[in-house]
């Protein structure tokens, strides 16, 4: 992980492989039983396809999704080149999300000038996510908006063999623990030698995190303090926090006055192209 943050320019990695195999058909565009090799479009109800297992997974972990967020996880899905790269038309999302409804998987809603969907109770069944169905609130929604675009910023950067953590998954893990908004999980490192446990067993280390958070309004001194000076599992490397620039001030000068018990950094909030952050307010 590069000392800087996530990124390093040109050193992003594709997305995660849900589209089974990328073997191109024989001469001639078709395969040998005279069959069509195309993989179906998003918008032809093949049935529910490891797409949208990946992307009702990703709407479940986030809690929700504003369309535009939706349109750029789509387009990293997408079988196709969408005419945007990196982004899904309104039309063919909007295709989607009817054939999702009409299957009961997503509620959607227009709140605040834009279209967002979340995932159902049958939905998250579905993909295997054993938390329970939100409902939007309208106070929450600039926060998780900010971290669900956070995370398609990251997500290209993350070395192979790493993921994200989402908060749900998180809370499951820690209780009633204060947990970060998410975390990127690095690597196991094989050549690590294992520790002793209590009974002087042999104990694999933990992979190694990086807490993420995102910080639209500014904390108190007193629960910022509560924060940086919790004790935290030595797998937790560090503290990214992501914030716009008078957030990010506001931190940067806190790390002045207050000396945290493990490393905490600031960095603006990351630009991902066909998303925009909420404005106080709501507008974007």
């Amino acid at each position: 992980m590069p000392a800087e943050g996530f990124f390093r320019a040109g050193r992003t990695r594709p997305g995660p492989n849900v589209h089974g195999s990328r073997t191109g058909p024989p001469a001639g565009g078709n395969r040998p039983d005279g069959g069509s090799s195309r993989r179906p479009r998003w918008d032809t109800d093949a049935g529910i396809t490891a797409r949208d297992v990946a992307a009702l997974r990703w709407l479940g972990q986030q809690y929700a999704a504003r369309s535009d967020v939706l349109r750029v996880l789509l387009g990293r899905l997408s079988p196709g080149s969408p005419r945007v790269a990196g982004q899904l038309g309104e039309q063919t999302l909007r295709q989607i999300l009817d054939r999702w409804e009409a299957r009961g998987l997503v509620e959607r809603d227009r709140l605040l000038g834009h279209l967002w969907a979340v995932p159902t109770p049958k939905a998250l069944r579905l993909v295997g996510l054993d938390v329970r169905a939100w409902s939007f609130v309208i106070p929450q929604l600039a926060h998780v908006h900010a971290v669900g675009i956070v995370r398609l910023a990251l997500e290209p950067t993350i070395p192979t063999g790493g993921r994200w953590l989402s908060e749900r998954e998180l809370r499951r893990e820690a209780g009633k623990s204060l947990v970060p908004d998410g975390a990127v999980q690095l690597p196991d490192a094989p050549d690590l030698e294992a520790g002793a446990g209590l009974y002087g067993e042999d104990v694999d280390p933990l992979p190694k995190r990086v807490a993420v958070e995102v910080e639209l309004t500014r904390k108190g001194a007193a629960r910022l303090r509560e924060a940086w000076t919790r004790p935290r599992h030595g797998r937790w490397q560090r503290t990214v926090y992501y914030a716009p620039p008078e957030v990010a001030g506001y931190l940067s000068g806190q790390l002045q006055r207050i000396r945290p018990r493990h490393p905490i950094q600031v960095c603006p909030l990351p630009e991902v192209a066909g998303s925009t952050y909420m404005r106080p307010g709501g507008a974007s």
